[in-house]
């Protein structure tokens, strides 16, 4: 979960709900564009959908994003949320994502993956902001 964290943090999530939907949507976008062509658009979305059911016991907002089209509802759940609430839901729900796609692609490729669309995530803290 902390490079989960950690890829939020370089998003924009500073504390805020707003900023923490906006980060989310930010991270997923960058996720899929280098995601899909290995898994396609539509595996990206199902997996994300899958750590959205797989995190919902968590938080319970997450239900209406548990589906391959749910993921428009993402920005709208975190924003409901208490801004300490939505970091935490957001970093559970990319740590589970991340946590999926190195089940698929492996722990090398995901690396690579995560640091060409974030080069310095390893240096980052979780709660460090890229300026």
């Amino acid at each position: 979960m902390e490079r989960a964290k950690r890829l939020l943090a370089s998003e924009g999530d500073s504390g805020r709900a707003d900023e923490c939907a906006a980060a989310a949507w930010r991270a997923y976008e960058k996720l899929n564009a280098r995601l899909a062509p290995l898994l396609g658009s539509a595996g990206v979305r199902a997996l994300f959908a899958r750590s959205a059911k797989l995190t919902r016991s968590e938080f319970l907002s997450f239900a209406e994003v548990a589906t391959p089209e749910g993921l428009t509802t993402l920005g709208g759940c975190l924003q409901a949320l208490e801004p300490a609430v939505a970091t935490e839901a957001a970093a559970t729900l990319f740590g589970t994502f991340l946590d999926l796609i190195t089940t698929f692609i492996g722990e090398r490729l995901t690396d690579v993956v995560l640091r060409s669309a974030w080069p310095t995530i390893e240096d980052m803290t979780p709660r460090e902001i890229k300026k």
